[in-house]
């Protein structure tokens, strides 16, 4: 749960108090070897998870067996929510890595979800975030050019990963094949190769075993056109409103 935690307090100092909450939800590890489906597509869920450890990724595939993938899930991720209403899965997820998760009953969950506010916010910012995340994805494939695509989606796991850890690395862990990102980002797998070495001659990147070093972020996100504002991942300050106030905040921020 610690990569979960840290993830929550980019939204919002968690008290010990409701941090207990959590942590008494009732859950229960689980391991899934790289490769080996999480959650396959038509199948009722009886569980949301929580990951520890490891990659996942949420795609479809089309009947031809061409894949998209939707997006990638890190430590500290929550899916899938709709187990909450126990409706057949219309995607399938599966491990990138080795994955360590935990998982919730939903009766569980949502009467901890009646028993605090403080805890229901904090889960309600984590979908709001997965929301936005997807949101993004949409554009990403439907605007962006190749080098702003593959810029973007690095600086964005990059950030989340950090969050995940609690870091400010500029060095990311990726266990992503060049056909893991060519079915994210709506490319070819020769193209995100041609891509990336063009990133790497101007200098915006660095591979080596696995780990891509940003060595410009501003200028990265400058050329990828990269906001994090969809992340939300400034604080909400709870301070700034009380039981007398009734404006609703319009943006999380």
């Amino acid at each position: 749960m610690h990569a979960f935690r840290n993830r929550l307090a980019q939204y919002s100092d968690i008290p010990d108090k409701v941090w207990n909450v959590i942590q008494d939800i009732g859950t229960k590890p689980g391991h899934f070897k790289a490769g080996a489906d999480i959650i396959r597509v038509g199948e009722i869920t009886d569980s949301l998870f929580i990951i520890s450890t490891g990659w996942a990724t949420r795609f479809r595939t089309l009947e031809d067996g061409r894949r998209q993938i939707v997006n990638f899930m890190l430590p500290g991720d929550i899916f899938d929510l709709q187990a909450l209403a126990r409706m057949e899965a219309d995607h399938s997820v599966s491990a990138l890595t080795d994955v360590s998760i935990l998982s919730i009953s939903p009766q569980k969950f949502i009467r901890k979800m009646r028993e605090s506010g403080e805890v229901s916010s904090a889960f309600w910012w984590a979908a709001v975030q997965e929301e936005s995340i997807l949101r993004e994805q949409a554009v990403r494939l439907g605007r962006r050019s190749a080098r702003e695509r593959i810029g973007h989606l690095l600086l964005e796991l990059q950030r989340r990963m950090n969050g995940a850890l609690g870091s400010n690395a500029e060095q990311l862990s990726l266990p992503l094949t060049r056909v893991d990102l060519a079915d994210a980002l709506g490319l070819t797998p020769v193209h995100v190769s041609r891509t990336m070495s063009a990133m790497r001659s101007a200098g915006l990147i660095e591979e080596h075993r696995g780990l891509v070093l940003i060595r410009d972020r501003q200028r990265l996100a400058r050329l990828s056109h990269f906001d994090p504002d969809y992340l939300h991942l400034r604080k909400l300050d709870y301070s700034r409103f009380s039981e007398d106030t009734p404006d609703v905040p319009s943006k999380v921020v």
